[in-house]
């Protein structure tokens, strides 16, 4: 008896089908893992952002605070405004002069600008920020001063990303 056994080769690669299949089930996969990723990619370069804006914050209240409390206050804090024979206080906002010329707090009250030195030139690595500044008289609340014996100042950074960073100091007429 004879019998004819039959044999099958089988091939030894991926076909057509198998490989089209293989790359969507890939690209829906990158494309859920990058959807989760996104977001705290973003998120991830937030501190650097919050630093350079404290930085800027900084630098403007420490130029700020080092001018004089009021226009009518002798330089180098010899006099004082509201002292007994000394001009009043004021609270009157800018002079009119060029930020490069500012000497007192008041001058600072509605200033907007792109980030800047105190010469007016643009800080370098600060490109997006903005600067808004208000100086306003008097503490209120429940501290004891004086409504021309204090000043404060707000200062608004907004970062590139749109987030707002406030800051807020006192100047004293002490």
């Amino acid at each position: 008896m004879n019998q004819t056994i039959k044999t099958t080769h089988f091939s030894k690669g991926f076909s057509l089908i198998e490989i089209i299949i293989a790359i969507v089930v890939f690209s829906i996969a990158a494309t859920v893992v990058t959807a989760v990723l996104d977001p705290s990619i973003k998120e991830a370069s937030n501190p650097a952002i919050q630093i350079r804006a404290a930085e800027l914050g900084q630098a403007y209240l420490e130029e700020i605070l080092g001018k004089r409390f009021d226009q009518n206050s002798g330089i180098g804090s010899v006099t004082r405004c509201n002292e007994a024979g000394q001009p009043a206080c004021t609270c009157n906002g800018p002079e009119g002069e060029a930020r490069a010329n500012f000497n007192d707090v008041d001058d600072y009250h509605n200033l907007n600008e792109t980030a800047t030195n105190a010469l007016g030139v643009n800080k370098a690595n600060y490109a997006g920020y903005t600067v808004s500044i208000t100086v306003t008289c008097g503490i209120g609340g429940q501290i004891n001063v004086g409504a021309n014996d204090a000043k404060r100042i707000d200062i608004i950074i907004n970062g590139p990303t749109g987030q707002n960073y406030n800051f807020t100091a006192y100047k004293t007429n002490f």
